[in-house]
This record gives structure tokens, sequence and C-alpha cells, in this order.
């Protein structure tokens, strides 16, 4: 039993021995200016495929640039944020997110993404940024000292969009919450799926009703002649957009079109953001061609909520989806337009007291609804 005891002693000698041999060498290294060795730290893959190091707890968030505050606003998170980017406006009531976040928000102090200072002393564990650059969003990240994660401003709804929402979601530890957001946008989205089969570029699209959207506010005021040819609410009541889509140099988002091409194409029904629409009703009133189109002869005019504002409004747009599926499908709809707005911004919003009649009245353009040109 002796015998056993020593040899256990010699043992925890040894080990005592090399801990303390160990800890000299380390000390040696530094002194001779050598890096110490650190423990490798976890990470997480951002929408522009960065490797971002995670801090050990998220307890204070800054969302940076356009959409990263509505994109986080979607999530409990939106609690943990403290500062502001000095760009966020509660005077402009057609950003859906400050509107419905308003007396949570507007009275937290203000950090200009440009003042690395002022961003420090911040001190956030975590920044949120729509930065496009990966290089920009590296040199962020350096200077503040401080782990950015990228989201993507300019995604739409689909499977790339429910991607950042997962991304978001194991981000802030609440994944069962962006599945909640994927299911809720994936339902949606089949309500307003009426059974037909989408044109393809090969084939006419006879027996589709076409439309024209226009008014978008992107990079400046929009009017008639401000278009997208990607827009989604055509895209999902299988509606023909007579604007080009995917046009160079701006992909899918808004962009101004030749006035031949919307004479030409002639649409059914023009549905004009909330954003541009004085603008845009000026402009037809004063156009006597535009004046002849189908969809002024038939009074199918109709304005919608903003889509653009800092960036995209993805409840409004969403809240759109369902508007132009009431106007160009509704027979063949077993739902209400404004019941199903609510149940968009709930499923946003679960805890707001803010309904769709609140949004409409509160934006530019007064919501959805049919106008007189």
């Amino acid at each position: 039993m002796n015998q056993q005891k020593a040899s256990m002693m010699s043992v925890l000698i040894v080990i005592s021995l090399i801990a303390v041999a160990g800890s000299g060498i380390a000390a040696i290294a530094v002194a001779h200016g050598a890096e110490p060795v650190e423990e490798a730290r976890a990470t997480i893959k951002d929408m522009r495929g960065r490797d971002v190091p995670l801090p050990d707890k998220i307890e204070s968030v800054l969302a940076i640039k356009s959409c990263s505050l509505e994109l986080v606003s979607f999530f409990a998170a939106l609690d943990l944020v403290k500062y502001l980017d000095v760009n966020e406006s509660f005077d402009d009531d057609d950003r859906t997110h400050t509107f419905v976040n308003k007396e949570k928000l507007r009275d937290l102090p203000r950090v200009d993404p440009s003042d690395a200072e002022g961003v420090i002393l911040a001190a956030p564990d975590i920044i949120i940024s729509s930065t496009v650059s990966v290089s920009k969003l590296d040199e962020d990240q350096e200077r503040y000292g401080i782990p950015v994660f990228a989201i993507n401003a300019d995604l739409e709804f689909g499977e790339e969009f429910d991607r950042q929402l997962r991304a978001v979601g194991a981000l802030f530890g609440e994944r069962e919450r962006a599945e909640e957001l994927v299911a809720s946008i994936n339902g949606f989205i089949s309500d307003v799926r009426v059974g037909k089969v989408a044109p393809s570029s090969d084939t006419p699209a006879r027996g589709f009703v076409t439309a024209y959207a226009c008014g978008m506010s992107f990079y400046g005021a929009g009017g008639f002649l401000k278009t997208s040819g990607d827009y989604l609410p055509f895209t999902y009541s299988f509606v023909q957009n007579i604007s080009p889509s995917s046009v160079a140099g701006v992909g899918k988002q808004p962009y101004n079109i030749d006035i031949e091409q919307v004479i030409g194409g002639n649409p059914r029904y023009i549905f004009i953001d909330g954003s541009g629409l004085d603008e845009t009703l000026k402009f037809m009133r004063d156009n006597e061609r535009v004046m002849g189109l189908s969809a002024v002869a038939t009074g199918d005019v109709y304005s919608v909520m903003v889509y653009k504002s800092w960036g995209t409004n993805w409840v409004n747009q969403m809240i759109n989806v369902y508007y132009v599926a009431h106007v160009v499908n509704g027979a063949k709809l077993l739902w209400d337009f404004e019941d199903k707005a609510n149940e968009v911004i709930q499923a946003f919003y679960p805890s707001t007291s803010v309904t769709y009649a609140d949004l409409a009245a509160a934006q530019s353009g007064g919501g959805c609804a049919k106008v007189g040109v």
C-alpha cells in the first residue's frame, strides 16, 4: 500500500514539474516577443460568406446601415439594442420597423458608424451591418475591435431570405423564432397562389393579366417611370409584369423605364407605390398617352404600401403581395385582405398593437386602395 502511495506521489510530482516547466517556457516565449497560443474561437458564417467570431455572450447589439435594425426587430434580440445608427428615423413613418417600435427605440442614444471611437464607446458585443463589400466589413471589424455580422439588405422573399432569417436566428440563439418566421412567410405566399402555371420566357402570356408597378422610391424619389421588373406581388399571383426583369446595372432593384415600354405594354392594372403616389398621378394626368392605357380606362389603378424606405420594407411588401392577389384574383381566394394584412404584421411583430389601419394611415399614400386618376 505504501509503495502504491509512493508511486502516485511520484506521478503528481512529475505532472507538477511539467506544468511548471510549461509555464516557464510560455513565460520565456512571451519575454522573447513570441505570441502566446490562443484557443480557437467559435465562429458563425454571415450572409457575405465571412466567418465571424462569436462573442461569449451577446448582451448588447448595434445595427448599422439600411435594413439591419429592421431584420433584428423581427427577433427578441431587439431588446438588446442599446444604441441606434444615426440614420435611423422616427420622423419617417414609411419605415415600418421604426413606426412599430417607436416607443421602444426612439429615445436610445445614436452612434455614427463612420466614427470608430463612438462605436467602440457604445461597446456592443456584436454589430449587424448591411455593408456589401467584404473588404469593408473586415476593415470595420478590425477598426472597431468588435465582431461584425453582415446581412443582405437586397434580398427578397425566397430561399436566400429564409437562410438569412435562420442565420440571424442562430446568431442570437433564436432558431425557433427563425423557423416561425420562415413558416409564416411561406404560408402567406401559399395563400395567394391560385393554381395557375406561371408563364415561361418562351411561352406567350395568353390568359395572364398584365400589370405595371411604379412610383417606387429608390436612390431618389419615385414617379410613374420608376418600376421593377421583379415585383414579387406580381410573381406570386402569376401576373405578367410588363417591365423587363433583372435589368443590367440594377439587378432586381427598381429602375427608370422608357415610357414607350409602358405604352407598348398597355397594362390591365397599374399599382402605384405610396411613396411616389402624388407625383405619379400628376404625371399620368398630364400625359394623354398614359391616360389612354387600359388600366386607366377601366379604373384599375391602385395604391400600395411603401416598398422601399432606406431599404426594403419586408412587412409592407408582404402586405402588397396580399393586396395584388386580392385585386387580381380576389374572386378565387377565400380570405379578407385586411385580416391578412393584420396577420402579416403580427407574424413579424407578435407583441405589437399596431394594425394595418394604423400603418396605412401613417404612411405615404394612405395604404392599399383604388385611386382615381
